[in-house]
């Protein structure tokens, strides 16, 4: 089995509009969540008032914010680039907006992690001491860390209160990898499934130039014919220089406008090179520089740094062996949660909007 490890992680940056999720799947994309989230508010008595309740304990948006800012951070980029309309916009297969189904996701993510403390608790489950030390750990880096001391004063984090969640999350968390781990899920099953050359990564450099630009409008077009012979004459030029240098992106100076240097990977199922390039790559060895690629409007020189590697192979897999396992769980989970009461305020939560809770 996959052994889990608790980390305080940033939020990355997705490559394209994600759709925070079906209803019908919560449990399944709510348990990853758990734990990765990390965060606080900055509350008045506002913030006090009850938004959720299990049994007898009850959780205002002040208890909640480590949840919040969780999800505020994972879709805090895709926000960016809609100008801060993303939460506005409507998923299409539930008709609910991105805001409101970002808001189920906290909701449930807390409950799920919440109920299972409890269980684990109730079946006599403790922090061990090596997770104490690594708790403690985590909260020193997260508040030394230049980059947090914004958010830290904006949401008037505390030690105590970090530490508090992690506590509960961490225990939730291996209590959950222990029925998991019960369930005999056979990975090297789920593996044997996966084809490798479907996922056999191609890790590359290049330099190249375009004979492509821009229009006032965004549509690519061809340059003139005297930029087209400017831009293949400048790679010409570095050419034999690239069979003998090492580091290729001292071939481009800082002032360089025609030329560009990039490091990339890719496998035979990506589109982001054309079919005709991959080929040719594909089947060079490696450390070994190609002659002039054209494709597509560009030129390309290429050196090969490894034909083989299983990044994305590995990505896969364990992406598979991730969902058997959390589809696995769902149900084992439900028997769980029948032994709590729960209820969400709803009304108290359509106060307030995603993006505009934790972020600072």
């Amino acid at each position: 089995m996959n052994s889990a490890k608790k980390v305080i992680k940033k939020p990355q940056k997705p490559s394209k509009l994600q759709k925070v999720g079906n209803p019908k799947i919560w449990i399944i994309t709510s348990i990853v969540l758990v734990v990765l989230l990390i965060g606080a508010l900055s509350f008045d008595q506002l913030y006090k008032r009850t938004v959720l309740t299990i049994n007898d304990e009850k959780y205002s948006m002040e208890d909640l914010s480590y949840y919040f800012y969780g999800v505020e951070a994972k879709y805090d980029f895709m926000n960016q680039i809609y100008s801060g309309n993303y939460y506005n916009m409507v998923e299409e297969s539930t008709g609910l907006t991105y805001g409101d189904l970002a808001q189920q996701e906290v909701i449930s993510s807390a409950l799920i992690s919440e109920i299972l403390y409890f269980d684990a608790v109730k079946n006599n489950y403790e922090l061990t001491e090596e997770e104490k030390d690594t708790i403690a750990s985590d909260v020193d880096s997260f508040f030394t860390e230049e980059a947090n001391k914004e958010l830290i004063k904006h949401n008037d984090y505390t030690k105590k209160y970090i530490t508090h969640i992690l506590n509960r999350t961490t225990l939730a968390e291996r209590y959950r990898r222990d029925i998991i781990d019960s369930l005999n899920i056979d990975d090297e099953a789920i593996k044997a499934e996966i084809n490798f050359e479907d996922y056999r990564q191609y890790d590359i450099e290049y330099l190249y130039v375009s004979t492509k630009t821009m229009d006032a409008v965004g549509n690519s077009i061809d340059k003139t014919e005297e930029e087209k012979k400017t831009a293949l004459d400048k790679i010409n030029s570095v050419l034999e220089a690239a069979k003998t240098t090492q580091e290729w992106s001292t071939l481009v100076p800082e002032d360089e406008e025609v030329l560009d240097y990039t490091d990339s990977s890719f496998t035979k199922k990506d589109d982001s090179f054309s079919e005709d390039f991959k080929t040719k790559v594909m089947a060079m060895k490696n450390d070994e520089v190609s002659e002039i690629i054209e494709t597509d409007g560009e030129y390309y020189i290429v050196r090969m740094k490894n034909n083989n590697s299983t990044e994305s192979y590995d990505t896969e897999v364990n992406s598979a062996i991730s969902t058997a396992e959390n589809e696995a769980f769902a149900p084992k989970y439900q028997e769980i949660a029948k032994n709590y009461e729960y209820k969400v305020n709803e009304k108290e939560l359509s106060n307030y909007r995603m993006g505009q809770i934790t972020l600072p």
